[in-house]
């Protein structure tokens, strides 16, 4: 699927995903169309009628494409406004004991804010047991941390669970968990790394109570 992620705007309210058919059989699909919000660190996904999607339900033959036309009917608004759309195969009967496998797609699409886009990200980290990386983003467009790792006061190195989403959205707080053999001590000195879509991350956090 190309892209991976779409990008809409003010200015630019349609744009197109291309699915190619890589498999030898028949593939039918069925694509929708969900808010995306994040609350309480989760992701929050709801039906909405606020992008059209053309067409819903279609076949791809194997070698073949499909393109898929997506229209904003939602205006830009001050924060970026998130979208994910869904991208579900519909199994189909089977001669025989053959199993049938259901693939599912998750994509995001933006609209940009409406004022120039501002990435304000910051975080803190608490103590204990079960420290918990809190990640903040004031500003008005979604932000990501990908190979997120912490290192302790001790070098150990610890990461977040694995398939953990890298997505900040604007105004959100996101709660990354982890483990830790001892517990971490408050004001300690936590060194933190990642990539994000604005350059490396390398800086330092104090442990909070």
């Amino acid at each position: 699927m190309s892209p991976v992620v779409l990008e809409l705007s003010s200015a630019r309210t349609a744009g197109v995903v291309k699915i190619v058919n890589n498999d030898n059989h028949d593939v039918s699909l069925q694509i929708r169309a969900y808010d995306w919000e994040q609350k309480d660190s989760q992701d929050v996904l709801n039906p909405t009628q606020s992008l059209i999607i053309s067409p819903p339900v279609f076949t791809v033959a194997p070698g073949a494409s499909q393109t898929i036309r997506i229209i904003s009917k939602r205006p830009a608004e001050a924060n970026e406004v998130a979208y994910r759309m869904l991208v579900d195969e519909i199994p189909t009967a089977a001669a025989g004991p053959a199993i049938n496998f259901k693939f599912r797609i998750s994509m995001p699409i933006f609209i940009a804010p409406n004022t120039a886009p501002n990435l304000k990200m910051g975080w803190t980290l608490s103590a204990g047991k079960a420290p918990r990386l809190n990640v903040a983003n004031t500003g008005n467009r979604r932000g990501r941390l990908l190979n997120l790792v912490l290192t302790l006061p001790n070098g150990k190195k610890i990461t977040p669970p694995a398939g953990a989403n890298p997505y900040t959205l604007a105004g959100m707080i996101r709660q990354y968990p982890f483990d830790v053999d001892a517990p971490l001590a408050a004001g300690s000195l936590v060194k933190m790394s990642a990539n994000s879509d604005t350059g490396p991350i390398e800086t330092e956090i104090t442990v909070t109570p």
